[in-house]
């Protein structure tokens, strides 16, 4: 146990060596990797950000009656009725028009000029949240609640929620696909970079084992350097996500008094953080074991 931990311990500090030869090259392919990582990184924080920002919306299938201005209390109720009646229907909210203004006006920066009307420029309406979402019969029954006398206009008020939560899962795939094609990019660029250097010790490679060097201990210092490699390139993938999702959290923050949603950025948890830096050392980790093994072979077969 003690033997094994000393050869991890000289490998290590090997890998270290090698990497504080060439510091410059090491930086650059280190920050090379970093932004290659942090680019799908950035784009999970921003649809997470989407995410955390609509999850308020009311994203229920639902449909606006609005009634005429000259309707009355008894065509209300004559609407209403017929509405709950339908099957589809699973709740009605009446909306008065005095209550849709007094909201109108905490809710937006209309309230000086809707005071200065002389009427209320607004129509009763009924809120009906919807059992299906079927849009052949909820355009039925937009259809029918049309025809009703004293019913100005019917608005079907969920497509919009479709469509988003299609571009969400549209812009999950396309991160994903972006996330692996990039993550084995970084294999590569590790894996290149590891080549490098087996090739110049190449022959201080064939001298240690011709006197009782196994293909593991050959491998092993290069294992720790991709490691490494990954590792900072995953440090530093998530400095460059939570510095650009800093900036546009101070840049949301300056719109969010315009709109009644609150706009902030969601950036990764601890899990994931780690995650992050993990899989980045898994990568580079892989691309040296690609590597090494690679031209282990070659050096048996040249011999």
């Amino acid at each position: 146990m003690i033997r094994s931990l000393r050869r991890h311990g000289h490998a290590l500090a090997d890998a270290l060596r090698r990497m504080g030869a060439q510091p410059v090259a090491s930086l650059l392919s280190i920050v090379v990797l970093g932004v290659a990582i942090a680019l799908p990184v950035v784009a999970a924080v921003m649809l997470k950000s989407v995410a955390a920002t609509t999850a308020s919306f009311d994203t229920e299938p639902h449909v606006n009656v609005y009634l005429a201005l000259d309707a009355g209390d008894a065509d209300a109720k004559r609407v209403g009725d017929t509405l709950r009646s339908s099957p589809d229907v699973t709740g009605v909210r009446f909306i008065p028009r005095a209550e849709a203004l007094a909201e109108l006006q905490t809710t937006t920066h209309l309230a000086e000029l809707l005071g200065s009307l002389d009427k209320n420029p607004l129509p009763d309406a009924f809120t009906v949240r919807m059992r299906t979402t079927d849009g052949a019969r909820i355009g039925a029954a937009r259809a029918a609640w049309s025809a009703l006398p004293k019913v100005d206009q019917v608005v079907a008020d969920f497509e919009w929620s479709d469509r988003l939560a299609r571009w969400a899962r549209f812009g999950e795939r396309v991160v994903i696909g972006i996330a692996v094609l990039l993550g084995g990019a970084v294999a590569f660029i590790v894996a290149h970079l590891i080549r490098l250097q087996v090739l110049t010790q190449r022959e201080e490679i064939e001298v240690s084992q011709l006197i009782g060097a196994t293909a593991g201990d050959v491998r092993r210092p290069f294992l720790y350097h991709g490691a490494l490699q990954g590792l900072l390139a995953g440090a530093t993938a998530w400095g460059l996500a939570a510095a650009v999702a800093a900036w546009l959290s101070a840049e949301l923050l300056a719109l969010t008094p315009t709109y009644a949603a609150e706009l902030k950025v969601v950036f990764l948890t601890p899990i994931e953080r780690l995650a992050l830096v993990g899989g980045a050392a898994a990568l580079g980790l892989l691309g040296a074991w690609l590597a090494v093994s690679r031209e282990l072979r070659r050096f048996a077969t040249d011999r």
